[in-house]
């Protein structure tokens, strides 16, 4: 009975009222089963998100308290050879001290991020680490006490005598061997488990956050699956429900029009939006009888008018021409704009992969600098250690000397501080270089900005570097910096290094249409040059000159060099659009002056100039 109820009323519904219908529940199922996905995945991953953090911080802090505990121990280690030098013997115990302190730091904040974890059940790895720090919790303490307490006793010895050194070294050594000290290295030595099961529960978060993913694909593919049935579902009704019916009223239609009988009327069998379109067919039939009636008389007067219609089509068809001729140089305006677009959005993409991958460069060489003056320090100390021990012990034991001997510790002492030298110069230059990626990307100065001219020229040269450089074919191409002082300049940066970028590349390509007709020695003797030079013009007006030895130019071509989709580059080579729009960007941007002088077989030059300090800021 209730699918007798539903059918009936299905049924009573307008064809519009069914289609709408069946849309809406296809529709309904493919957006709630997407939400439902998206927000089934969101929970988990929001879940799987929080442990992978829970996970991260755990590990960072017990490698640090690892990393502590190491360097306490080793550092007391070293106190054993330097009883015999009382200053050194203080320094290092203040580096223990230090030490000490950060381990009571590290283990107090270790044991809050324990109390503070809300969910322990959902990490196994919680568990053990209550009872590794219950089971350590003291050891620290006592360890520092216990060292404390022999230092102190150390103190009070005269250890200018070398039996007092001894006694101070035995009462060091002592404690290097206790329980307690082998006790403090069985911390370090559970962390090692500790540090591998935070990075196990790492893994399995990362594993539960792609689960999530694939749990919402699922539900998202299924809602779109029951829609697909659903519309096929519909069609198959829609046909029935209005494509039977309109191939009826299309067969009386094209009978009524062949036979040019307009007697006949379509069937009328249904009360929806079909039937009113019969009717109005009927009607249409019975108007175009009364309109045949008419249409003798419209004849006699059509023919009145035609004269004064033809005058008006000529008018008309002029009118047209003009539109024409007009929508003509709108579409040439387009393609400029759009080819514009494009070589704007070149360059934006090309400033986001500079300037990520400055960043991701910048991050490790940041870290490697960095660490390189402690492995410096570190070294300098090891070889003074050597070069001590070598003074004080110049016959050592032939086990020792053989050792010495392998290993040529005296070329070793000579070459690793140069070494590492050459390492921190090689990470000052990609340092260097990281700075001029991201000098050149200026991704996030979308307004006027006042600065540095040469930056952004140097940004540019160092991102055509690659066509720069020697290769087997020809010497590398000189690039000549005369630099004049130049205050900060208030431009939009992307948008005038865009211009460097197409002068620099253009003057690139003449100097290899130049070489590609002389031999490697040709070049050689004549070797190819790209000269910049800047200057003030006065106290408002900055000047960038940029000149080439290449092939110049023709005066027909000088004459078309600013000109839209002009190019003398193959196809593919060149879209015509790179010198127009750096045109563009000095004077329209920047209300500057583009100029261009060449001299064909010698060379060309382009000047640019444009204000210390922009008036009206232009919108982009």
């Amino acid at each position: 009975m209730i699918w007798q109820s539903l059918g009936q009323r299905l049924s009573s519904l307008k064809v519009g009222q069914k289609i709408g219908l069946g849309y809406a529940l296809a529709l309904g199922i493919a957006v709630s089963g997407t939400i439902a996905g998206f927000g089934v995945g969101h929970h988990y991953q929001q879940q799987a998100e929080k442990r992978e953090e829970h996970a991260r911080n755990e590990v960072e802090l017990l490698h640090r308290l690892q990393s502590r505990i190491l360097q306490t121990r080793t550092h007391q280690q070293q106190l054993i050879p330097l009883a015999q030098y009382p200053e050194k013997f203080q320094d290092e115990y203040a580096h223990l001290l230090k030490h000490k302190t950060e381990i009571q730091t590290i283990w107090a904040e270790l044991k809050a991020f324990v109390a503070k974890s809300s969910t322990p059940q959902d990490h196994a790895h919680q568990a053990t680490i209550p009872g590794f720090l219950q089971t350590y919790d003291r050891v620290p303490q006592l360890y520092s006490q216990e060292l404390e307490y022999r230092v102190e006793q150390i103190r009070k010895l005269n250890l200018a005598s070398p039996t007092n050194v001894e006694q101070a070294q035995a009462l060091i050594l002592e404690f290097t061997n206790s329980d307690l000290a082998l006790e403090f290295d069985g911390i370090s030595d559970d962390l090692v488990g500790l540090i591998d099961q935070a990075y196990q529960e790492l893994e399995a978060a990362e594993k539960s956050n792609e689960q999530a993913s694939k749990v919402a694909e699922k539900v998202v593919v299924t809602s779109i699956g029951l829609s697909i049935v659903i519309a096929i579902i519909l069609a198959i009704l829609t046909n029935r429900a209005i494509a039977q019916p309109i191939e009826a009223l299309t067969s009386v239609a094209r009978r009524s029009t062949e036979e040019s009988n307009f007697e006949l009327q379509a069937t009328v069998e249904q009360n929806d939006e079909i039937g009113t379109l019969a009717n109005a067919f009927n009607q249409l039939i019975r108007a175009v009888q009364q309109l045949l009636q008419q249409q003798k008389t419209a004849n006699e007067q059509l023919q009145t008018y035609s004269q004064t219609l033809e005058s008006k089509v000529e008018g008309r068809t002029q009118e047209l021409n003009d539109k024409n001729t007009q929508l003509q140089q709108l579409l040439e305006e387009l393609q400029r704009t759009q080819i514009q677009m494009v070589q704007s959005e070149k360059m934006s993409a090309l400033g986001q992969m500079v300037a990520g991958v400055a960043h991701e460069i910048n991050n490790p060489v940041n870290f490697i600098h960095g660490n390189l003056s402690h492995v410096q320090e570190y070294a300098h100390n090891l070889l003074a250690f050597v070069q001590l021990y070598q003074k004080y012990y110049p016959d050592p034991a032939p086990e020792i000397q053989a050792e010495a001997e392998n290993l040529d510790i005296e070329f070793v002492q000579v070459d690793l501080p140069k070494m590492l030298d050459s390492m921190k110069m090689g990470t000052d230059r990609i340092r260097q270089i990281v700075l001029s990626l991201r000098n050149f990307s200026r991704m996030d100065e979308a307004d006027f900005k006042a600065v540095d001219i040469h930056e952004g020229i140097d940004s540019t040269l160092l991102i055509l570097q690659h066509r720069l450089k020697d290769r087997p074919e020809r010497p590398a191409i000189q690039v000549i910096r005369d630099y004049g002082s130049l205050p900060l300049v208030e431009c939009y940066p992307g948008q005038i290094n865009q211009a460097f970028m197409n002068i620099l590349a253009n003057a690139i390509d003449a100097l290899e249409e130049t070489n590609a007709k002389r031999t490697y020695e040709e070049i050689k003797e004549n070797p190819s040059q790209i000269i910049i030079r800047t200057s003030m013009i006065d106290s408002n007006w900055i000047k960038i000159a940029i000149s080439d030895n290449g092939i110049g130019m023709t005066e027909s071509v000088h004459k078309r060099i600013f000109d839209p989709f002009f190019t003398t580059k193959s196809v593919g080579k060149g879209t015509g659009m790179g010198m127009p729009i750096s045109y563009q960007i000095v004077t329209e941007k920047h209300g500057g002056k583009l100029d261009c002088f060449s001299i064909p077989g010698e060379g060309t030059e382009f000047i640019i100039q444009i204000p210390v300090q922009q008036q009206i800021r232009n919108t982009v």
